[in-house]
This record gives C-alpha cells, structure tokens and sequence, in this order.
C-alpha cells in the first residue's frame, strides 16, 4: 500500500471506512525542539500539506458553500501546547471539509514533538466529522492524548 506522507511510520486504518485513521510521522530535522519551529501558527503553516491540497483548478460559483473557484476549506477549531515528560508539543485541531459530501468533512487532531534522537514526530488522528459526532471522538481525543516520545 502507498504511504500517504513522507516518514510515514504507523498508519492504522478502520477497517469500515479509511476515512477514520491514525498515522505517525517520523522525519529528521536539525531543530531541538518545538520551540525553534517558530509559534504553533508558524509550524501548523510548514504542515499544511497533512490537510491536503486543492487539486480542482477550474472555475466554480460555489460550489457547496465554498468560496468562487474553491472546492475545499480547512478551519482551525483549536491551537496550543503542552509539556509531557519534559518535551514541548504543538497542538492542532481541525476540521477539513471538500465538495465531495463525504462525512461532512474530516476532523483531524495533530500533535507533535521532536524527540530526543533529533527527529521530528508527528501525530495525525482523522476521523469523518458524522462520526465524530455519533462518538468516536472519545477513542480519537483518547489516541490523541496518550501521544508522548521518549
């Protein structure tokens, strides 16, 4: 199978609907910590490519609410940072939504930190925004918060 991200490490998928997945990103980076990235605001930018990219360039009035000559939108519900086991993360969520109606859009929780072996990780957990309301934000925000690298 085809990894969606460079330094894709782990990546489970529900067996019903893929929409719902957690992946971990591994990649080297020669900063020492969250903090030389810049604000949460700075490095959620570097990231962006995790959200997806508009591949539609045509012309559209509006298409499912969307702005002229968009078919996606990318809101950012929640940003901050924590301190576990004595390293920095930035933390991120979103909710991800394009004109293909499936799910009403995609909520993804991300967290990250550079570990002690100079790497950067991080933590995507994405599930369909239906679900996500008929309960499966418990076990995705569970996934999500028990996130630490040694």
């Amino acid at each position: 199978k085809e990894k969606d991200f460079q330094g894709v490490d782990l990546r489970y998928e529900d067996n019903f609907d893929a929409v719902n997945n957690l992946t971990i990103l591994i990649n080297k980076t020669d900063k020492k910590s969250m903090k030389d990235f810049g604000t949460p605001e700075d490095f959620l930018k570097e990231i962006s490519y995790l959200f997806g990219k508009q591949s539609y360039s045509g012309s559209t009035q509006s298409e499912g609410g969307f702005k002229k000559d968009r078919v996606s939108a990318a809101s950012l519900l929640d940003i901050g940072t924590s301190k576990k086991a004595g390293k920095e993360y930035y933390n991120f969520e979103l909710l991800v939504r394009s004109a293909d109606g499936d799910e009403g859009g995609r909520h993804q929780l991300i967290s990250s930190t550079v570990g002690s072996d100079g790497n950067l990780y991080i933590l995507k957990v994405q599930c369909g925004d239906k679900r996500w309301f008929k309960g499966i934000k418990k076990e995705a925000v569970g996934a999500y918060d028990s996130f630490i690298v040694a």
